[in-house]
């Protein structure tokens, strides 16, 4: 039986549940008091991003869990959002709000989903007109992270900016393989664009990324492992490729490649290196 074949119980949620709020995965939002909900809504779905506000004054935005809603091939999405906070807390990124999934019922509504911190007086990446220096050193780590779990939703509207000079990753849901279709070898082009033109080699901030993901690999194969259900090789071969593919490449200390054929020859021998390493 694979991975993808299992089916989960009653009693096996209840157990990942108990696990997964001790790791920060899972959580709920039972304990506060809620001020008001603010309803938005999804293109073509039935219940979209509600922004939760507490009496405390501090708010959340509520992703629901799509399974209930429509038919996906990967629909961990809630699961996703969690795993990535835990990646950033993991390589000390320090860009996205905390993050966990929850089950509540509350007042008759249930919410099964996602919660994320809401950071308050924030402008998105369309509204600043440029970027201070530490900004733009946590934009260039953003770009690591976001190539190495996969990210393919990354826009200027999914950063923001507040007036301390911190930036902030949001909506991480479309991360860490969505369709068991997709080529885990694909990337934006603007990845190649970054490394190639960037002496990357003589910038500590991203030096220092890389070497933490390929320190903390095993931590976050197993947390990949343990909480997606949907496609969880591929997403492990993904992420682990990636990682060793960086990895090896400032070992070698010479300018990565600009041809984006070049890049896929060199995932591509990384993965089948995982693939007869794992046979």
């Amino acid at each position: 039986m694979t991975k993808q074949e299992i089916t989960y119980t009653k009693d096996d949620h209840a157990k990942i549940l108990e696990e997964g709020i001790k790791k920060g995965i899972f959580g709920t939002i039972k304990d506060r008091e809620i001020d008001r909900v603010d309803y938005d809504r999804w293109m073509g779905g039935p219940r979209g991003p509600e922004k939760i506000t507490f009496k405390d004054g501090n708010a959340v935005i509520f992703k629901c869990d799509i399974r209930h809603y429509w038919s996906a091939q990967n629909p961990d999405t809630a699961i996703r959002e969690a795993i990535v906070y835990q990646i950033d807390k993991i390589v000390r990124l320090g860009l996205v709000p905390t993050t966990m999934v929850i089950d509540d019922t509350i007042g008759n509504i249930r919410y099964d989903g996602s919660v994320q911190e809401w950071i308050k007086d924030a402008k998105n990446g369309y509204q600043i007109d440029k970027f201070t220096d530490e900004e733009k050193k946590d934009f260039e780590r953003l770009k690591v992270f976001d190539f190495v779990i996969g990210n393919s939703d990354r826009h200027l509207e999914n950063v923001l900016f507040t007036d301390d000079g911190k930036m902030h990753a949001i909506d991480n849901s479309a991360c860490l393989i969505i369709d068991k279709e997709e080529d885990i070898l694909s990337f934006s082009d603007s990845i190649i664009v970054f490394f190639s033109r960037t002496v990357v080699h003589d910038l500590p901030h991203i030096v220092d990324i890389i070497k933490k993901f390929y320190d903390n690999k095993d931590e976050i194969l197993e947390l990949i492992d343990k909480y997606i259900r949907d496609n969880t090789e591929l997403a492990k071969l993904m992420v682990e490729s990636r990682i060793n593919y960086l990895f090896n490449m400032l070992k070698k200390d010479r300018p990565f490649p600009r041809k984006y054929i070049e890049w896929r020859k060199g995932l591509d021998e990384e993965v089948q290196n995982i693939v007869r390493r794992n046979k």
